[in-house]
C-alpha cells in the first residue's frame, strides 16, 4: 500500500478539505450526520440496546421454566415473552448490528471515505429504530403479540391472535425495509468503492463475505415482506391466501418465512465467521490459509443456504423423495462450514497464537460452533428430526449455531476493532474474565437442554409436569442463563468504561494486516485524506508499491485532501479495482429522517384506522423525498463545477461508471424479487387448490396488452432521452428540450398504464375474498401499479435534474436510469400476465 503524493497538500488545503468533512456533533449530529461511521455505531449501539432487552425477556422465561408447573409467568405472558424475545434477537439485534458493523467498518476495510448512498444508509437506521419501537410500543397498549415470532398461520391470524399481530407485521415490514435497503449499499460499496488496486482477489474476507450475505438478504428477505403483506391482507381485508375453504394453504406462510428463515441463519452466521476470518490470523500473526478456499465456502455456502428451507417442514407431510433432497442438501451445507473451520485451525497452527481477549472469543466459537453444527447435521437427517421435532433439542441446536456462530464472533470482533472505534484499549483482564462468564453460562444454558429434549420436553410451552423428571435440569439452565447474562453484562461495562477512560490506543495496537488499521484511531471524518493503492491481500504487512506508480501519483493529484467544497471518493471498476470516476458523498442534512418518520406515520394510521393519519404520513414520505432530490442535485452541481476532478475523473459517467446506475438495477432488482415471490404463492395455491381459478380467469387481454405497450413506450421515451446531449464535462447544453419532451412522455405513458390497470381490475370482475385467486389478481395488480410509481419517481427525479442542471450529462444519466426501472417495471408486467392469465388458463 502507500499514499505516495506528487505535491504536498497546502495547510490551508487540509484545513478546507477537513472542514468539507465535518460532522455535527452532540443532538444535531445525531439528526443530521449521515457519515457512515456514526450511522453504524448508532446502529450497533441500538442492536446492543434491543439484545439486552431481549436478554432480559429471555431471563423471565427461564425463572418461569426453572421448576415445573411454576406460575411466575401466565400462559398469555409467556406467550408474549416467547415471541418478543424470538423477534427482537432474530430482527432487532442479529441483522441490525451486522450492518451496522458492516457500514462502519466496510469502508474503512476498502479504502474508501463513505458508503455510496449515504444518506439512503441513514434512512435505512431510521426505519429499522422505527421498526423496534413500533414492535415494543404493543407494551404500552397492551396488545404485545403472541403467536410466536415464526407466526405460523392460523394462530397469527385474525381468528386467534388480537390487533397485536398487525403491530407485530407492520413493525416487522419496517425492519426488513431497512435490512434489504443496508443490504443494497453494502453491494455497491464491495463492487465499486474500493482502493485502487483492490481487485477481488485482494479483498479482506469480511468483504466478501458481507457481499455474499447482501445477496442473501436480498433474495431471501424480500419473501418475508411478500409474506407479511398477505398475512397483514388476510387479517384486514379479507383475502384468502391462507385460508383453505377459499383456495388458500397454511403451509405457503410457512415456506414464505422459511424461504427467508434458513437463509438469515447464514446471514447472520457468515459476517461471524468471517470476523473470525479477520481476527485469527492477526492474532495468530499469520496470513489466512487458503484464503482462495474460504473465499469459494463463503461463496457456496450462500448459495445452498438458498435451498434448504425445507428442512423446517420435515413433519408437515412432504413427499419422501422430497425429503431426501433437503436431507442431503442439509448435510452437503457443514461441508464448506467445514472448510472454513479447518483453514482457522491450521492458521492458528501454522502462527504463533496470542491469548488476547479477541483470541479467546474466537476460541469459544470455534468449539460451540463445532458442536453446534455437529447437531445441525443429526437434525439435518428426515428421521431424527421427526423424533426430536418441536423440542428442547432444536433450542439448543438452534442457539448453539446462533450464539456461537455470531455472538461469539461479534464479540471477538468488538474487542478486535474497539481500539480502532474509540481510540482507547479496553480492559484485558476484564475482558477475559467476561469471556468465562459467557463461555460457561452459555453452555450451562443450552447443553442440558439437548437432554430435556430427547426426554420428552416440547418447546414453546409455559410449564411441564413434575413427573417428566426434567425439574433439575431446567434448574441448571436457568442457573447458566444468569451466568451468561452477567458475562454478557460484563464484556458491555467493559466496553462502555475503555471507551470512557481506557488506556490510549496507537493506531495499529495488533499489528493488524488491513486497511482500517492505517488510519488514526478512532479515524478521522474522512477516513483516508490520501486514497491508498493496494499492491497486496495484506496491505500493511506487505505494503510495497512501485515509487513511480502512476495510479498513486493520480490518486494524489485528484484525492490528496481533495476535492474541497464538496464529499468525493474514487468510484472503481468491479474486478480490479481502477479508479473510473469521483462519486458524490452526501452531507450532513435531516431530510432521511422525514420520509422514514412518515412511513411510521402511515403504519399507525392503519393500525389506529385514522385515516387522516395515513395522508399525514403520505405527504411526509412525498415531502422528504422531494426535498432529498432537490438537496442531491444541489451538492452534485456543485461537484460538476468541479469536474474533472484532478483533471482526471468525471463525476457523471454512462451505465456502472455513475452510483445511480447502481442504484436502479438494486431497486429493479427487489421489484422482480418481489413480483417473482408473488408468482411463486399463486402457482403454489394453484397446485395444491381443488379448483384454479373458480370461474373465470381475468380475462382482460386488450386492457392487458395496452398496459405493457405503454409501459413500453415508456422505456423507449426514456431511453430515446438518455441518448440526447452532449456527455463530456465541458460541452454547453444542447437537448433541453428533447430531455423535457423526453421525460414527459415517459411520464404520460406512465399514468396510461396506471389509469389501464385500475380499468382491468374495475371490469375483470374477480372478488378478491371469494377466492385465493382473486386475491392473488389484486396483489399481483397492486405490485405492479406500486412498481409503476417507482418508476414515475424517477422520472420525476429526472425532471427535477432538467431544471436544476445547466449541463446535459446529468439528465441524461437519470434518464438512463429511469429506463432501467421502467425496463423492471416491463418484466414485472410479464410476470403479473403470465401468473393471473397465461398459466391458469393453460394448467386448467
Amino acid at each position: 500500500m502507500t499514499t505516495t503524493e506528487q505535491h504536498p497538500p497546502q495547510p490551508r488545503a487540509e484545513a478546507q478539505f477537513e472542514e468539507t468533512w465535518h460532522n455535527p456533533r452532540g443532538l444535531r449530529g445525531f439528526f443530521t450526520s449521515v457519515q457512515h461511521k456514526s450511522v453504524g455505531a448508532r446502529y450497533m449501539v441500538t442492536a446492543f440496546v434491543f439484545f439486552f432487552v431481549g436478554g432480559l425477556e429471555a431471563l423471565f422465561l427461564r425463572v418461569q421454566l426453572a421448576q415445573p408447573e411454576q406460575s411466575v409467568l401466565s400462559p398469555q405472558a409467556y406467550n408474549e415473552l416467547f415471541t418478543m424475545h424470538g423477534t427482537t434477537m432474530m430482527f432487532l439485534f442479529a441483522v441490525p448490528f451486522l450492518e451496522g458493523l458492516a457500514a462502519y467498518l466496510l469502508p474503512l476495510q476498502i479504502g474508501a471515505r463513505d458508503m455510496p448512498f449515504a444518506r439512503y444508509n441513514v434512512f435505512n437506521y431510521w426505519c429499522y429504530l422505527l421498526a423496534g419501537i413500533i414492535l415494543y410500543s404493543s407494551f404500552l397498549v397492551d396488545l404485545v403479540p403472541d403467536a410466536g415470532w415464526f407466526a405460523y398461520v392460523p394462530l397469527s391470524g385474525a381468528e386467534f391472535s388480537d390487533k397485536g399481530m398487525d403491530i407485530w407485521l407492520f413493525g416487522l415490514a419496517l425492519a426488513e425495509l431497512a435490512a434489504i435497503g443496508a443490504a443494497l449499499e453494502i453491494i455497491v460499496a464491495v463492487l465499486k468503492m474500493r482502493a485502487p488496486g483492490m481487485s477481488l482477489d485482494r479483498m479482506p474476507i469480511f468483504a466478501w463475505t458481507m457481499l455474499c450475505v447482501a445477496l442473501l438478504i436480498i433474495v431471501a428477505f424480500v419473501p418475508l415482506l411478500v409474506g407479511s403483506l398477505l398475512l397483514e391482507l388476510d387479517r384486514n381485508v379479507g383475502t384468502a391466501f391462507f385460508e383453505p375453504a377459499r383456495g388458500g394453504d397454511p403451509l405457503l406462510w410457512q415456506h414464505l418465512f422459511w424461504i427467508f428463515g434458513h437463509p438469515e441463519v447464514y446471514v447472520m452466521f457468515l459476517p461471524g465467521a468471517a470476523i473470525i476470518s479477520q481476527v485469527v490470523p492477526v492474532h495468530s500473526r499469520r496470513r489466512l490459509v487458503a484464503y482462495p478456499f474460504v473465499v469459494a465456502a463463503v461463496v457456496v455456502t450462500a448459495i445452498m443456504s438458498l435451498g434448504l428451507w425445507v428442512h423446517h417442514m420435515y413433519t408437515t407431510g412432504l413427499p419422501p423423495v422430497t425429503l431426501s433432497f433437503f436431507t442431503a442438501a442439509s448435510m452437503s451445507i457443514a461441508v464448506a462450514s467445514g472448510v472454513q473451520v479447518v483453514a482457522w485451525l491450521v492458521t492458528m497452527w501454522e502462527g504463533r497464537p496470542r491469548l488476547t481477549v479477541p483470541m479467546l472469543f474466537s476460541l469459544g466459537f470455534l468449539f460451540t460452533f463445532v458442536a453446534g453444527g455437529i447437531t445441525g447435521v443429526m437434525v439435518a437427517s428426515a428421521p431424527f428430526d421427526a423424533q426430536v421435532h418441536d423440542s428442547y433439542f432444536v433450542v439448543a441446536h438452534f442457539h448453539y449455531v446462533i450464539i456461537g456462530g455470531m455472538l461469539f464472533p461479534v464479540l471477538a470482533g468488538l474487542f478486535h476493532w474497539w481500539p480502532k472505534m474509540t481510540g482507547r484499549m479496553p480492559s484485558h483482564r476484564l475482558g477475559v474474565i467476561s469471556f468465562w462468564l459467557a463461555f460457561a453460562g452459555f453452555h450451562l444454558t443450552f447443553f442440558p437442554m439437548h437432554l430435556t429434549g430427547m426426554w420428552g420436553m416440547p418447546r414453546r410451552v409455559f410449564t411441564y409436569d413434575e413427573s417428566m423428571g426434567i425439574g433439575f435440569v431446567n434448574l441448571l439452565s436457568t442457573v447458566g442463563a444468569f451466568v451468561f447474562a452477567a458475562g454478557m453484562v460484563l464484556a458491555a461495562a467493559t466496553l462502555v468504561r475503555a471507551a470512557r477512560r481506557g488506556e490510549r490506543a496507537p493506531a495499529d495496537p495488533w499489528q493488524a494486516d488491513t486497511l482500517e488499521w492505517a488510519t488514526a484511531s478512532p479515524p478521522g471524518s474522512s477516513n483516508f485524506p490520501r486514497i491508498p493503492v493496494v499492491s497486496s491481500r495484506t496491505p500493511l504487512w506487505n505494503p510495497a508499491v512501485p515509487a513511480d506508480d502512476p495510479e498513486a501519483h493520480r490518486m494524489a493529484a485528484a484525492f490528496d485532501h481533495a476535492p474541497t467544497g464538496v464529499r468525493a471518493t474514487p468510484f472503481t471498476t468491479v474486478l480490479g479495482a481502477r479508479p473510473d470516476t469521483a462519486a458524490v458523498q452526501a452531507s450532513p442534512t435531516v431530510l432521511p429522517l422525514v420520509p422514514a418518520l412518515g412511513l411510521a406515520v402511515i403504519a399507525a394510521g392503519i393500525l389506529v384506522e385514522v385515516t387522516a393519519v395515513v395522508v399525514v404520513g403520505a405527504v411526509l414520505v412525498v415531502g422528504g423525498l422531494v426535498a432529498w432530490g432537490v438537496v442531491n442535485e444541489r451538492e452534485l452541481g456543485q461537484a460538476e463545477a468541479r469536474e474533472p476532478i484532478g483533471g482526471t475523473y468525471l463525476v457523471e459517467a454512462p451505465g456502472p461508471r455513475s452510483p445511480g446506475w447502481w442504484g436502479a438495477v438494486g431497486a429493479g432488482t427487489v421489484l422482480l424479487v418481489g413480483a417473482t415471490t408473488l408468482a411463486f404463492c399463486m402457482l403454489y395455491l394453484q397446485v395444491h387448490a381443488p379448483v384454479w381459478p373458480p370461474g373465470r380467469t381475468l380475462d382482460q387481454p386488450w386492457l392487458t396488452a395496452a398496459t405493457g405497450v405503454a409501459l413500453a413506450a415508456a422505456v423507449a421515451a426514456a431511453w430515446w432521452g438518455s441518448r440526447q446531449g452532449r456527455h463530456a464535462h465541458d460541452a454547453p447544453p444542447v437537448a433541453r428540450a428533447a430531455h423535457l419532451a423526453s421525460a414527459g412522455l415517459t411520464l404520460l405513458a406512465g399514468v396510461a398504464a396506471l389509469v389501464l390497470l385500475g380499468v382491468t381490475w374495475a371490469v375483470g370482475d374477480v372478488d378478491p375474498t371469494g377466492h385465493a385467486y382473486g386475491s392473488g389478481v389484486l396483489t399481483m395488480l397492486a405490485s405492479l401499479a406500486l412498481a409503476v410509481l417507482m418508476g414515475l419517481g424517477l422520472t420525476v427525479a429526472a425532471v427535477m435534474a432538467r431544471l436544476r442542471h445547466e449541463r446535459d450529462v446529468r439528465v441524461r444519466l437519470m434518464l438512463q436510469n429511469s429506463a432501467l426501472l421502467w425496463g423492471c417495471v416491463v418484466l414485472v408486467w410479464a410476470i403479473t400476465w403470465v401468473t393471473t392469465d397465461l398459466l391458469p388458463a393453460v394448467i386448467s
